[in-house]
């Protein structure tokens, strides 16, 4: 009867007697090799096992040890690290990561790392964290800083290399006021572009990394210093031979948020910062090297993407060495209604309305989650998408700690101030004057009809000594924390800021310490690898993504991947989502995006400081 049942199935069960004393797995036909995924819908066994291989495959890639090489001072291999005692690797997507390494002494790279390199000749630390699958995508590269021959209370002789990323690089280089004319000659005086953000600050980066390495460049913007000449000789005149290079951007379809970068001879991380947070940007920088398949100039091979041309583009655009590669990435979350730079624009003007009128006035919160919610983002159609990445909380949840802090303790009152408005000053010197040589005339006539000695310049007794006493202190309560907060509450808070009250500085000094001193909330998570998303597969660093706690989803970025394992612990990843610091104030990046639109007319009306 069983065999009758089973007659003409084809896929499936391969034993036909019924039994339990097999897993599932063995019982299912083999579907991973196939040429073609199996349909769901005709043979959903085969379909489960395709895809519980495939995940069992992802699972397995994240176990195995990350591999180590070490290159030369110009990014060419040496040879691969292997027989660590103890390494971790940390990318972060604010600031740079770092990596330790501890060798064995007697390890036959020792003699290399201390005897064979000089102590000024750079040395390059690259990580695949799937050794079986390297790529530029997830790889880790960095410059040794730090190298420790050590001998412990034990008598174990270790090397130690310590190791930055490459997002240190960003540290290291420079935004010209004018990239064209030498230091010695610099007009304009500032570098000021308008633009989406993505494409203004790679345009930024593309024209000094020409003021480097570009030759036609190079040499003029070093006419006083020759030795400038050496970097990078006549390979130069090809971006694509350049040890710094820069991820292109498609101007029309960057959707980032509008924004002006102002810089005279500024680092780019000092100078980008700010701009990044606001946008929902990362910068990052990608370890190309010539093993790579494909290009890192994504965006170019796009345009063609599909067509029979994709294969030429992507070659074409390849860089030509090993090489440092810089990408503007949006991670806002933002697409917008008409997928071009326009909402950019948009993006910028419901941001602006969000941050100066609804963080002020409104401060809705639907999701109980201590953001507030964007309305003017949503009417426009430019409010960040939901992470499609969650973390939930349950029984076998892949979190393996999540904490959220509640800073508590706001201030009632907050004062500012100590000098007066200029026109109070002028007003009030004016009155003051004008009353002394009121009161010398009525001297002179109540004397006689001629002057009399003394009287002549009577109003100049008066030099300012009343000036900052009149409207020179402001202070404001809040009457929901003077509600709310009890008897016992923080009194008074002076905050340091211009210093000049009742003016529109006044105001925003004000509005900073009023957001400092408020009850705050911050969180932060640490996950499981593979539990149930996989990092590098299903999320990346810089990523939103959610957790839960307390049945409410909380949403932030990924803000750093670190990697551990040692000779007798097996890769342990941990993924940190958000974190405890402060946010800035909202009207504070508002009244920075006002100021930026501002500065960029004024630049170009003749004011300032650009002529």
């Amino acid at each position: 009867m069983t065999s009758a049942l089973l007659d003409g199935v084809q896929h499936g069960l391969t034993t036909a007697p019924l039994e339990f004393t097999r897993w599932l797995n063995d019982a299912l036909v083999d579907t991973m090799n196939r040429p073609t995924k199996p349909d769901p819908a005709t043979d959903p066994m085969s379909a489960y096992k395709y895809l519980r291989g495939r995940r069992d495959a992802i699972e397995g890639a994240a176990r195995q040890r990350p591999m180590l090489r070490l290159f030369d001072k110009n990014m060419d291999p040496i040879a691969q690290i292997a027989g660590e005692r103890l390494a971790s690797v940390e990318e972060m997507n604010s600031d740079s990561g770092q990596a330790n390494v501890v060798l064995r002494y007697d390890n036959w790279l020792t003699d290399f790392i201390l005897q064979q390199t000089k102590i000024h000749e750079d040395l390059h630390l690259v990580v695949d964290p799937i050794p079986t699958q390297p790529t530029w995508r997830t790889r880790w590269g960095g410059k040794v800083t730090g190298i420790n021959a050590k001998r412990d209370s034990s008598g174990v002789h270790t090397l130690e290399l310590e190791a930055i990323s490459n997002r240190q690089h960003a540290k290291n280089l420079l935004f010209a006021a004018n990239p064209v004319f030498p230091p010695e000659v610099q007009l304009p005086k500032m570098w000021v572009l308008p633009g989406n953000t993505r494409t203004i600050l790679s345009a930024s980066m593309f024209i000094n990394l020409a003021r480097l390495f570009f030759p036609l460049l190079s040499i003029p913007t070093n006419v006083f210093n020759p030795f400038g000449w050496l970097n990078g000789g006549i390979s130069g005149l090809d971006p694509l031979s350049w040890p710094l290079q820069v991820a292109f951007v498609n101007p029309i379809l960057d959707q980032s948020r509008l924004s002006v970068i102002g810089a005279a001879w500024t680092d780019w991380h000092s100078a980008m910062n700010d701009m990044l947070k606001d946008a929902g940007c990362d910068f990052r920088a990608y370890t190309w090297l010539k093993e790579d398949k494909d290009s890192p100039h994504t965006e170019l091979v796009d345009l063609v993407r599909g067509t029979v041309a994709e294969d030429a583009v992507n070659d074409a655009t390849r860089p030509h060495r090993n090489c440092i590669v810089f990408a503007i990435e949006d991670k806002s979350g933002v697409t917008g209604p008409t997928g071009t730079a326009a909402d950019g624009v948009i993006n910028l003007i419901g941001a602006t309305l969000d941050d100066m009128i609804t963080e002020t006035l409104i401060n809705l919160d639907e999701d109980g989650d201590g953001e507030t919610d964007p309305v003017f983002r949503k009417l426009l159609g430019v409010a960040p998408e939901k992470p499609k990445t969650i973390w939930y909380d349950g029984q076998f949840s892949g979190i393996i700690e999540s904490e959220r802090r509640q800073h508590k303790g706001p201030v009632k009152t907050v004062m500012t101030g100590s000098r007066s408005p200029q026109i109070v000053n002028q007003a009030q010197t004016f009155a003051i004057r004008y009353a002394l040589s009121q009161l010398a005339q009525v001297i002179n006539y109540a004397i006689g009809a001629y002057q009399q000695p003394g009287t002549e310049g009577l109003d100049n007794l008066y030099q300012g000594q009343l000036d900052n006493t009149l409207l020179a202190w402001m202070r404001f309560t809040d009457p929901r924390r003077a509600l709310w907060t009890g008897d016992m509450a923080w009194q008074e808070h002076f905050e340091k800021g211009g210093g000049t009250a009742y003016t529109l500085s006044g105001v925003v000094t004000m509005r900073v310490g009023h957001y400092k001193t408020r009850a705050w909330q911050g969180f932060t998570v640490k996950v499981v690898n593979g539990r149930p998303h996989a990092i590098d597969i299903d999320i990346g660093l810089g990523d939103r993504a959610g957790f839960e706690q307390g049945g409410i989803i909380f949403v932030d970025q990924i803000t750093a991947i670190k990697r551990t394992w040692s000779r007798s612990e097996p890769v342990t990843v941990q993924l940190a989502i958000g974190d405890d610091s402060d946010k800035e104030d909202p009207a504070a990046r508002g009244l920075r995006a006002l100021q930026a639109v501002w500065t960029t007319l004024s630049q170009f009306l003749g004011e300032g400081t650009i002529f």
